[in-house]
């Protein structure tokens, strides 16, 4: 595929017009329409509607463009790498990441970024599906879990600590044991209304499966409910450490605490790990100092 078909679709679509972008380019406009006329050609698909006033993507158009920004970003790293003494951190990145993580982190992680790397741009996507990060054009995702048979990278980044937690007027003393649980009204992250827990006391584990007359697929929401006194609900403990400790949340359970789960940071492959991704990388971990995520940075409205 043409480079520098992609780069003038890409100044089109940046410019608004074929006439704007040859004179950003450099380019007579002739070669830069007879260029995307080719492109269109090659892909058997229109990219841009053309009127007298202006031009507009269409839908396939909108499809190529986010991937030649990507081919062009890469193709201008590896030229610097061949022929260039510059480390800078620059181009694209699209990450993948829980909802729960984004909402809470990814808003100051990026804001160091854009401040570090002002060349870097950035498009996270909040989502609590997993994505094929090569079928949906994904650099990295951050996970909850660590990858079972994947042919991915996995970097840990934290240890993500949960809690049985409820309002204390439904709890006058903790329970001693995980199998308690089942006389409180449960409330349930995610679909359905039965799932099993799971604790342990440093020496037993200990699963317990429960019916709950509420289930939400929103851990704010599910907090605000347990603070309303409406049952008990497993939450990460950097979004209700604050309760705990100011007394509007209590820990259910006596010396039982819930198995922690990793979170990783995910790529294809060592190949993968390009400039601008190991910096971003390395600004997430650098934001967890403790490897726990609720050692890590200030978190809003937790």
């Amino acid at each position: 595929m043409d480079l520098n078909a992609l780069r003038e679709f890409s100044a089109i679509a940046a410019e608004g017009s074929f006439a704007a972008a040859a004179r950003k380019l450099g380019t007579p406009k002739s070669t830069v329409s007879k260029r995307i006329q080719d492109l269109e050609s090659a892909l058997g698909v229109r990219l841009i509607e053309r009127t007298t006033r202006k031009v507009s993507l269409t839908a396939e158009g909108a499809l190529v463009l986010a991937r030649a920004e990507r081919i062009l970003a890469d193709a201008s790293e590896i030229a610097r790498a061949l022929g260039e003494a510059d480390d800078a951190v620059r181009g694209h990145l699209r990450i993948a990441t829980p909802v729960l993580f984004g909402q809470a982190f990814m808003g100051q992680i990026v804001a160091v970024s854009r401040a570090l790397y002002p060349d870097l741009t950035l498009e996270i996507v909040l989502t609590d599906s997993q994505p094929d990060l090569i079928e949906e054009g994904f650099d990295a995702a951050i996970r909850v879990g660590r990858p079972v048979d994947s042919p991915f990278v996995a970097r840990r980044i934290a240890a993500s600590h949960r809690a049985a937690v409820a309002a204390p007027e439904l709890i006058p003393a903790p329970l001693p044991d995980p199998a308690d649980l089942s006389d409180l009204p449960i409330l349930l992250f995610g679909v359905g209304l039965v799932q099993s827990w799971h604790f342990s006391d440093g020496h037993r584990d200990r699963s317990v499966r429960l019916a709950g007359g509420l289930a939400m697929t929103s851990y704010f929401a599910l907090r605000e409910a347990a603070l309303g006194g409406a049952g008990v609900a497993q939450l990460p403990l950097f979004l209700v450490e604050r309760d705990l400790a100011e007394g509007r949340l209590v820990e259910v359970l006596d010396g039982w605490q819930c198995q922690p789960r990793e979170v990783c940071f995910v790529y294809p492959s060592p190949q993968a790990l390009s400039a601008r991704l190991r910096a971003f990388m390395d600004l997430v971990l650098q934001a967890f100092p403790t490897e726990t995520l609720h050692g890590g940075i200030l978190r809003s409205g937790a």
